[in-house]
This record gives structure tokens, sequence and C-alpha cells, in this order.
């Protein structure tokens, strides 16, 4: 059986909402430069995998200017997203600054998760049914290809014994 594009996109939302509430909650500056490069990488590697996946859709379909439009939406929020967690990453840790951009953040991917998971995908499923079969497949490879191209933000270290 195979996964439905909607459940993919799901689990990814609810992931990213479940790691901000993490975030709130995270003391040790390793939980906080850990679950807060989970954010970072999830999200960018979901918004971009997304766009790519659902522009692809349209340009090989005779999309409806309706489901175009709602495209267009999701991609507006996806940098909406982007901006907040510019603003998450450039505050400092616990301050008022930090919970407002966590705060934010969260709740701009529940109302994108929302929209998307209510109306976006609806749209493909009922309009382009041949479509949006095929967008789980290509939906879950674009993501790990985007998690491939992505680094931690962390430094990179080598333990002392691997490197002589």
């Amino acid at each position: 059986m195979t996964t439905d594009f909607l459940t993919l996109v799901h689990r990814d939302h609810d992931d990213l909402e479940r790691a901000l509430d993490q975030l709130l909650q995270a003391e040790s500056a390793v939980d906080i430069r850990t679950t807060l490069d989970g954010v970072r990488l999830g999200l960018t590697a979901h918004a971009e995998a997304e766009d790519i996946v659902l522009y692809q859709a349209l340009t090989r379909s005779n999309s409806d200017r309706v489901i175009e439009a709602l495209v267009q939406d999701a991609h507006e929020q996806h940098v909406a997203q982007e901006k907040a967690l510019a603003s998450l990453v450039s505050s400092r840790p616990h301050s008022p600054e930090w919970r407002d951009s966590i705060q934010r953040l969260r709740d701009l991917v529940h109302d994108h998760a929302e929209q998307e998971e209510s109306r976006i995908l609806p749209a493909f499923r009922e309009l382009m049914p041949k479509v949006y079969e095929a967008l789980a497949g290509e939906f879950a490879t674009e993501r790990l290809r985007q998690l491939a191209m992505l680094q931690p933000s962390g430094p990179i270290s080598i333990p002392e014994r691997a490197a002589s």
C-alpha cells in the first residue's frame, strides 16, 4: 500500500509543530541547538520539496487557475515561514523575542497546514487525480534530496583519533 501525499505533508506539519513546542521547553544549549537545527532542516526541506513538486505538477498538466493560485499561496506561506525562522535563529534563546518568534513560526506552520490539508491538496486530488497519485513519491524523493544538500548549523568536529 502506498502512502498518500496528504499523509506525508501532514506528518511534516505535525513534526514541525511538535519540534517548535519542544524548542520552547529546551533548556540546555545543546538541546536548543539540536532542536533548532531539526526545525531549520525540516522546514527548509519540506518547503523546497513541496514547492518543487507542486510547481512541476502544474507545468506538466492542464492545471486549473484555482489550483495555480492555491499553490502560489502555499509558496508565499513558505516564504513567510522562512522569514520567521530567520528571526528565530537570530534572536537570543529564552528572550521574549525568541519565544515570540517560536510562537509566530508555529502559528504560520499551523495556518499553512490547515489551508494546505483542507483546500490545496483536496483540490489537487479532485481536479487532477492522476497528477495527485504521483505526488507522494515525488515529494518523498525530493524531500530526501533537499535534506542531503543541507548542512547542520553547528560546527563539524573530527575526533582526535580519526584525524590522525
